[in-house]
């Protein structure tokens, strides 16, 4: 905001400055400049007077009442010679010719009266403070003007943040994924056609986002009865007495389904979270008990040594079935790039459990780390079954990690390998238990 306002403010005196100059350019170059023209005429009209009075009492009471003139318009008198190097071939016709010519300067003036014989400088007296005064206002002038033009800026700037401000706060709601957020289009906040703008545009993305939501959880519920009947008939093919060669292709069939059996599974689940229609079933206990069974498990399931390290004491508020499958789905995803071993390491503080997971396998580029968490994508455009996995698991860990109010950062291991670090508080928050007791 401090940057848009600058932006404003410098705008806004720019454009009046430049509007000043034209003015300026136009009135000295277009234009005669008539107050001074006033000005001079009003001196011309005092030397004549002179004149007369030189012609009928004599130069030097011209002279007196010179004196007095110039005194009493604090302005100072000084003489100059007819052919001083200051008076240019055209200023010494002009005086000849009008008896009083405009200096540069405002208020100074070339005179002369009487018997001509010289040449008198009128200009502004210094040593009175009027002149100081003058200046001083002229000063004052710009200095309101411009002070006043950065009152309207942050006046207006202050009226505009708290539009935007709250335009902002929503926007940020809906790229968090809060999809029925609307921008409010009363007419205290409104940013002309921007707040419905925005609201058309949310609108359309929302039911595009619910329209494809339902039409994959529909294609995936769908697909199980299918996928159930061709399950049975290969049950009672193999039961039918096949050749060996039959057998072998009906063996392949039976692990390709029981994968598209899986992938549905997991899609399923992901719908779920991502419509919360998964409650968080929340209870305090000690971490070691459930992840030591989990790496067990995971164990036997890999040639790849799996080492744990947890404190038997470490206790955190969490939903334990959740939780265990998204570090399940992070050991599982190191299985097929881990060269060797998986490090599983728990720590705690009073307010955070952080679990590391790392592998030293080739590790995943930086460019990378963010897209991994999003469905179906994979790091390379391998998808064939020896690179494993349907690209949900690591979307569905970070739905988990999302629920529980919580951080998913990946980074690299000691090794060189990925390193998978959760973070999750020791205690939900006020805000999580209201939502997950307003869920269920």
């Amino acid at each position: 905001m401090k940057r848009l306002f600058l932006e404003f403010f410098i705008g806004v005196v720019t454009f009046f400055f430049l509007c000043i100059v034209s003015y300026v350019y136009y009135t000295e170059v277009y234009t005669p400049d008539y107050e001074l023209e006033v000005e001079v005429r009003h001196v011309h009209g005092a030397m004549r007077l002179l004149d007369e009075i030189a012609e009928v009492q004599g130069q030097k009471r011209a002279d007196e009442m010179f004196a007095d003139y110039a005194s009493n318009n604090l302005l100072s008198v000084t003489p100059i010679s007819w052919d001083s190097p200051t008076l240019s071939p055209e200023i010494v016709n002009e005086i000849k010719n009008h008896g009083a010519v405009s200096f540069d300067d405002e208020y100074s003036y070339y005179v002369v009266y009487g018997n001509l014989k010289q040449i008198y400088l009128l200009a502004p007296d210094l040593s009175f403070p009027i002149w100081e005064k003058l200046d001083f206002e002229s000063d004052l002038l710009w200095a309101f003007v411009c002070t006043s033009f950065a009152i309207y800026c942050i006046l207006m700037m202050a009226f505009l943040a708290r539009r935007f401000r709250a335009l902002e706060r929503v926007t940020l709601a809906f790229a968090d994924g809060d999809f029925s957020v609307r921008a409010s289009e009363k007419a205290g906040m409104r940013l002309g056609r921007l707040n419905s703008s925005f609201n058309q545009m949310a609108d359309k993305i929302s039911g595009l986002i619910t329209s494809h939501k339902q039409l994959t959880n529909a294609v995936a519920h769908e697909l199980r009865t299918p996928v159930f009947r061709v399950q049975c008939q290969l049950e009672m093919m193999e039961d039918s007495g096949m050749s060996e060669e039959q057998n072998r292709y009906v063996a392949g069939i039976t692990d390709d389904m029981a994968e598209l059996e899986q992938l549905i599974e997991e899609l399923l689940y992901f719908a779920k979270l991502e419509r919360s229609a998964i409650p968080l079933n929340l209870s305090t206990q000690p971490v070691s008990d459930w992840l030591s069974k989990l790496v067990s498990d995971c164990q036997r399931d890999t040639d790849k040594h799996i080492e744990l390290e947890c404190d038997t004491r470490l206790v955190a508020c969490l939903d334990e079935y959740q939780l265990k499958r998204a570090v399940s789905n992070i050991i599982r995803n190191a299985f097929r790039y881990a060269e060797q071993r998986i490090d599983v390491r728990v720590s705690c503080d009073e307010q955070r459990l952080t679990i590391l997971i790392d592998d030293d396998g080739i590790g995943i580029p930086e460019q990378e780390r963010a897209r991994i968490l999003e469905p179906f994508y994979r790091v390379g455009t391998a998808r064939d079954r020896a690179s494993g996995g349907h690209g949900l698991g690591l979307a569905i860990v970070s739905q988990i990690v999302a629920r529980h109010q919580g951080q998913l950062e990946i980074g690299e291991s000691d090794t060189g390998g990925a390193r998978f670090t959760l973070i999750l508080p020791t205690e939900p928050s006020d805000e999580l238990l209201t939502a997950e007791t307003t869920a269920q």
